[in-house]
């Protein structure tokens, strides 16, 4: 979201490339408490990672920064 816009209940924006839906905001901690469009299980994400539009940027995983799984 731009700085100082805070997303409202029931808006649609992107949370990477995914269509996200916001159920809450929590302005004093800048948190928005989100759910993918084609889910019903909602997750808490910081508002500033939220776009008007889809972020198709190419990411890695951290994996491959050389940790171990256990």
């Amino acid at each position: 979201m731009s700085t100082g816009t805070l997303p409202r209940v029931n808006e649609r924006l992107f949370f990477f490339d995914k269509e996200v839906i916001v159920v809450k905001v929590f302005s004093i901690f800048q948190l928005a408490e989100i759910r993918y469009a084609c889910s019903l299980a909602t997750f808490m994400v910081d508002i500033k990672v939220l776009r008007q539009e889809a972020d198709k940027s190419s990411s890695i995983s951290i994996k491959l920064l050389g940790g171990t799984d256990k």
